[in-house]
């Protein structure tokens, strides 16, 4: 690696004049510049073409203060080429750096190029703030994503980032993938404001380093340093989020490694905790791990999030069929692209260090919840009644939140839209997947979910195995229980029910208003010998809900 003197030309970084120049220099004052420097070192990513600019100044001044090998050519479009075939001799990835503007655009061909042979170019695209994109400006252009298909990804730096949080793991992404897989150019669009040219004799930050192993290209060294990581670490998580089948979790993992299995019902999966929230809310001293290894979808309970946010472990590994970057806990250090299969094979291999009493903890039993009549009881009852074998289906809101609740029996099998948690098409999804399969199909939904997508009922063909539980308290009662407030642009009150439109669509249909009904309205929303799809309709009020659920988590506290 070398300092720059002139273009096409660096100084050997061994030589005693770059030693020197390196102690004098300076670098940008702007944090996520010397962030982005670090994780560059961290990633091996030292090569760097820079075409002059104002914009990109202080980038190519901190890229140079650090000891990178960069190369001046003044002609954009003749730059990344340089950079192309910089990439190509060394076999590794080349950074070029430009300003903003028409200077992003000149780097088109070579990004062609560079993708159809998959050849790692790292687009540093300098920018200006996005306030003065098209405003007349100078130089201004929508920059992110103006390569289009013709690159692997395309990253916009956030700006304002206090924390510094999203900027650290969007740089690891973009720096990921420019290797990922067959790999190619990769754009980090980096917005810059104004003052551009004021330096700093800090040293580089020490970033979060997010790494990503490829389990069909591990090799038994690989193995062999993450293993080594997690010696030290005896508190340990394998956290299980949305699966759409049972992720066979060897039960060795527990009993001989020592790992807390936890999630959620939505993980179909048998682990040593499968309601996490309502453990958590007899508290949380003790509770956060020091290896966090996560697998599948996202994860409902927030006192779970907060836990491991507030207590982030030391090592986070994700593990994902294509690598992704997934950073729910703020904490990811490790990307394992794979199976879960495969992982629990990986993980055999751990010596037997685990906290025993930790493993404990989460194995002891949560609360019980006993209370008066409410739309929790209602779904307690609906599941203490489900037989072994059918499939539940969720609605998002206070549905999916209540049944986490309380225990499932063996074999019961779990659908919910949580991919980006909202309320419409959780009928139809539900009815969709009752199409094709002779188990029996509940549907658990409140008033605004099922009103929203009631169209579904009336397509032909419903099979007489599905069954709808619907919690009706006239409004959105989840924004009460959350304490939102009381308005009625916000929670939408109604007086709306399902009755004559369930029946138009040939649902048998039967009410429940109060406690003594509801038992015997479960069993005729359950009964196996039903000619006909069936609806039960549970009316509670929304504030007696809201008190009712809070109650349950102060008495579990106390």
């Amino acid at each position: 690696m070398g300092l720059p003197c002139v273009a096409g030309f660096s100084l050997p970084s061994g030589s005693k004049c770059a030693t020197m120049l390196r102690e004098m220099a300076e670098m940008s004052d702007k944090k996520e510049l010397r962030e982005l420097a670090a994780l560059m070192q961290a990633h091996g990513v030292s090569r760097c073409v820079i075409s002059p600019g104002s914009r990109n100044a202080p980038l190519a001044l901190t890229l140079s203060a650090v000891g990178m090998e960069c190369r001046t050519v003044v002609d954009e479009r003749s730059a990344g080429f340089v950079a192309l075939g910089w990439a190509q001799q060394v076999k590794a990835p080349v950074a070029v750096c430009v300003t903003s503007g028409s200077a992003v655009l000149n780097l088109h061909p070579a990004v062609a190029e560079a993708y159809y042979r998959r050849i790692p170019l790292l687009l540093l695209t300098a920018d200006r703030p996005r306030v003065w994109i098209g405003q007349q400006d100078g130089q201004t252009l929508p920059q992110p994503g103006a390569f289009g298909t013709l690159v692997r990804a395309a990253f916009n730096m956030p700006e304002g980032d206090a924390s510094g949080q999203e900027t650290n793991r969007i740089i690891n992404e973009a720096l990921l993938e420019l290797r990922h897989r067959a790999g190619g150019p990769v754009q980090l669009n980096i917005p810059l404001s104004e003052p551009l040219f004021n330096t700093t004799t800090e040293r580089l930050p020490q970033p979060r380093v997010i790494r990503r192993t490829e389990l069909a290209c591990m090799t038994a060294d690989d193995e062999d340093a993450l293993l080594a990581r997690v010696s030290v670490l005896p508190r340990r998580m394998i956290l299980v989020g949305q699966l759409p089948e049972e992720a066979a979790i060897p039960p060795s993992l527990v009993t001989e490694k020592q790992f807390a299995t936890v999630g959620e019902q939505l993980s179909n999966s048998r682990l040593l905790c499968n309601r996490p929230d309502a453990l958590l809310s007899l508290g949380t001293d003790g509770m956060a791990p020091d290896l966090l290894i996560t697998v599948g979808g996202c994860i409902i309970s927030k006192r779970l999030k907060q836990l491991l946010r507030n207590n982030p472990p030391k090592e986070h590994w994700h593990i994902s069929p294509d690598g992704e970057v997934c950073d729910t806990f703020c904490a990811l250090t490790h990307c394992i692209e794979g199976s879960a299969d495969e992982v629990w094979d990986l993980l055999a291999a751990f010596a037997d260090e685990g906290d025993e009493d930790y493993v404990s903890r989460w194995a002891a039993e949560p609360p019980t919840f006993n209370a008066a009549y409410c739309g929790m009881s209602a779904v307690g009852a609906a599941l203490a009644a489900l037989p072994e074998h059918a499939v539940l289906h969720l609605g998002n809101s206070s549905a999916v939140r209540y049944a986490q609740l309380f225990p499932l029996r063996e074999g019961i099998h779990v659908e919910c839209n949580r991919g980006v948690n909202g309320i419409e098409g959780c009928v139809s999804a539900a009815l969709g997947f009752a199409g094709g399969d002779s188990r029996l199909q509940l549907l658990i939904c409140g008033d605004l979910s099922f009103f929203y997508d009631m169209n579904a009922l009336w397509m032909p063909g419903i099979s007489n195995r599905v069954r709808i539980l619907l919690l009706n308290n006239s409004c959105g009662g989840i924004f009460t229980a959350i304490g939102a407030p009381e308005s009625p642009l916000v929670n939408a009150p109604h007086r709306a029910t399902a009755e004559a439109w369930a029946r138009s669509c040939g649902f048998a249909y039967r009410a429940v208003r109060r406690e003594a009904e509801l038992l015997y309205g479960i069993d005729f929303l359950l009964r196996e010998d039903a000619d006909s799809p069936q609806l039960l309709e549970v009316f509670t009020n929304a504030q007696e809900d809201a008190a009712i659920l809070k109650q349950f988590y102060n008495n579990a506290a106390h």
